[in-house]
């Protein structure tokens, strides 16, 4: 499984991030909490509890993914996860977390590269025992199940589910408002044997952390778990032993309701008993991590700049993405765009974007590209049709005061066939400002891989507005690296003020999104989209 994930591993976290975006969409009444929970101290440090908990009402939602280094190939060694959790007082929580891991190890283990699979699930409940203001401790419990796990080291393919879990009682200590210090004493339960092969079994272990609070949209995270009884590590000569498992990072909320987690770890666990294992082999590789957190809520500040300004038209219209560049702008809160498009060489496709709160839109694209002989089939994944699921932000907004506006995505995906598949990342960055005579400058850094193949590329795009529906678009991305040649489209689009939308281009990339609008041919294509936006904030029960 060298080319990355497998296509059904990946869809057990990706669609669970459709399924919240369904929950939103269907209206999910949630008990509200005035407070900017994310402001606080943390409930969880990654994969240590932390003996705070949310205050009544309060829901999160949460995906994420730790990234090893990518000598392995393909997007490298990942695991992605998500979750999400409901307090129904101020001293109780429950939760749900789910994560998937599918690749070979990094390092051999006994001279050899096993595939190792794990997808875990877990429930888990936390109840707060005292609160004095200053000393805060709490119990957690969960019933995990590892659904599907699969190793030569573990005896081989398609072993039966296992039944895991873990008891945590962490006692968190407020030294001033901003700083908190934490420990956890731990036990992780695992079966001492699988298929007749030897198993993690009874972990005991002493976890510390410390969390820092340098303002209301910035904070700083630490935190150690050190097993003191039973093996948390596979050494490569394939036994068992203790190595403690890090974490340090930080957190910058987006918005009050929205978080952004940055950090780095040797760990390759989120859940209550997954949290105290190290990457194989060994525990001493370094991963980057990434957390997307959500905590709607009506009651709640929407944004750090104050009321948002009222969108014009014009306005509206930018919150659309370009031909082949990424709008820095998201829809407003509430909206649903839908779109479909197809071109000369067989380049169609089908998008999704929804905005279930201020600053934040949801995306799922399944585009195949073009056909055309004349683009180099060495940079292209594959020529079926892809699905890219991901999430965009706005960090800075014209609009509200800022000086220009300023967002990113990051997209993940996969083809569409029963093939090995081909995992594909992609992130970018888009920088725009809005003149008043009806031009619109954007910047476009963007970046994506798979396999061994890195494309990078700087888009630049000009948006002119004839009409408050009429809008002439040219844009270009010079690309780098592995990057063949500078892909270009140029059109025009008209949006009507009941939010339907068309556009016409000419166009040398062999799509519109991802790494293949940084992919050129010879060919000049031909491309007609449709989409059309609607308005759900009716049903906005969050």
């Amino acid at each position: 499984m060298a080319v990355g994930l497998a296509q059904s591993s990946k869809q057990t976290v990706l669609g669970g991030a459709i399924i919240t975006g369904a929950v939103f969409a269907a209206g999910f009444v949630l008990a509200q909490s005035q407070l900017n929970v994310l402001e606080n101290h943390p409930n969880r440090i990654i994969g240590l509890e932390t003996a705070n908990t949310y205050h009544e009402g309060t829901v999160e939602f949460s995906v994420g993914t730790f990234q090893a280094n990518d000598r392995g190939g393909a997007t490298g060694n990942q695991l992605y996860f998500g979750g999400g959790s409901y307090s129904p007082s101020d001293k109780l929580t429950f939760g749900l977390d789910l994560q998937v891991y599918e690749d070979p190890t990094l390092e051999p283990i006994n001279g050899l590269y096993p595939d190792i699979r794990m997808e875990t699930v877990a429930l888990w409940g936390k109840y707060k025992i005292l609160d004095t203001g200053r000393l805060a401790v709490s119990a957690l419990g969960s019933v995990e199940s590892i659904v599907n796990i699969e190793a030569d080291i573990w005896g081989g393919p398609h072993q039966p589910q296992e039944l895991i879990g873990a008891l945590k009682v962490p006692v968190s200590f407020l030294v001033t408002d901003r700083l908190q210090f934490h420990v956890t004493p731990s036990v992780s339960f695992y079966p001492e044997m699988i298929a007749g092969t030897q198993f993690y079994g009874t972990i005991a272990s002493i976890g510390t952390g410390v969390s820092y609070l340098a303002g209301n949209r910035l904070s700083f995270f630490g935190a150690i778990d050190a097993p003191i009884s039973g093996g948390n590590t596979i050494a490569s000569d394939g036994s068992y032993k203790k190595v403690p498992v890090w974490t340090v990072g930080g957190r910058y909320n987006v918005t009050p309701k929205i978080a952004l987690d940055g950090y780095l770890t040797n760990g390759i666990g989120v859940t209550p008993a997954t949290s105290v294992l190290t990457f194989w082999p060994e525990g001493d590789e370094v991963l980057a991590g990434a957390r997307l957190v959500y905590t709607p809520g009506a009651k709640r500040q929407v944004s750090y700049l104050g009321v948002p300004a009222q969108v014009t038209r014009r306005e509206e219209n930018l919150q659309q993405d370009g031909l082949i560049l990424m709008s820095a702008d998201v829809l407003e809160p509430g909206k649903m765009r839908i779109g479909g498009w197809y071109g000369s060489n067989n380049n169609a496709g089908v998008m999704l974007g929804f905005s279930p709160d201020q600053d934040f839109e949801v995306q799922a694209i399944f585009e195949q590209p073009s056909d055309s002989p004349s683009a180099p089939s060495s940079l292209i994944p594959t020529t079926v049709i892809r699905y890219m699921i991901g999430g965009k932000l706005r960090f800075m907004d014209q609009n509200s005061g800022n000086p220009f506006s300023l967002g990113a995505r990051v997209l993940f995906g996969r083809q569409m066939d029963n093939q090995p598949g081909k995992g594909v990342f992609f992130a970018e960055a888009a920088a725009s400002f809005k003149t008043a005579s009806g031009l619109t400058l954007t910047a476009n850094p963007k970046a994506s891989g798979w396999g061994g193949t890195r494309i990078a590329g700087l888009g630049l795009g000009l948006n002119y507005a004839v009409t408050d529906g009429l809008d002439l678009i040219a844009e270009a991305t010079p690309v780098f690296l592995d990057g063949d040649k500078m892909t270009w489209a140029a059109g025009m689009r008209y949006t009507a003020s009941s939010g339907f939308s068309v556009d016409a281009n000419v166009t040398n990339a062999i799509g519109r999104n991802s790494i293949f609008s940084m992919i050129g041919q010879d060919d000049v294509r031909v491309s007609l989209m449709l989409s059309k936006t609607f308005d759900l904030s009716g049903l906005k029960r969050w």
